[in-house]
């Protein structure tokens, strides 16, 4: 696993190579989150599910958007965090799901928030699923591995 960042605001990428799990591609995964422990406890929960994959970061909505500007690296889910200063999640969603090249990517909603206000806003906005962040590490890793199989190994 190695990591690196690339000289623009808030992206970091990271590279996991994973055994268990038979997929034929790696994928790229974009974590959303202002919060580093966050796209920390997240990166490693991912290495541990068992699929190849890229991890790239982005700290705020902005960022990710400009990351999403390279058509020819997309990735194939994004976990996006709902909390966050400057674009909120809901508007950096909204705002991804507006743009003709990116809108059919799989965004997961990855968020502390327990309101089922957030919840309804996250899917009428265009949200593929909701996730709340890990309280049981445990449970997070299944639900994160659930995540990756359903949308990821097809």
């Amino acid at each position: 696993m190695g990591g690196r960042r690339d000289g623009k605001r808030g992206h970091v990428l990271f590279y996991v190579k994973l055994k268990s799990m038979k997929t034929a591609k790696t994928h790229k995964i974009l974590i959303i989150d202002d919060d580093p422990n966050e796209i920390e406890l997240t990166r490693r929960t991912l290495s541990r599910a068992g699929v190849e994959v890229k991890i790239e970061t982005a700290s705020c909505g902005d960022a990710a958007l400009e990351l999403l500007q390279n058509k020819d690296d997309l990735p194939s889910l994004i976990f996006l965090d709902l909390k966050m200063p400057g674009l909120s999640g809901i508007d950096t969603l909204r705002l991804i799901r507006a743009d003709e090249h990116v809108k059919n990517i799989t965004v997961i909603i990855l968020t502390n928030s327990m309101m089922e206000s957030d919840k309804k806003g996250a899917f009428a906005s265009g949200a593929n699923g909701f996730l709340q962040k890990a309280y049981d590490i445990d449970q997070f890793g299944m639900d994160i591995k659930a995540v990756l199989e359903r949308w990821l190994i097809k």
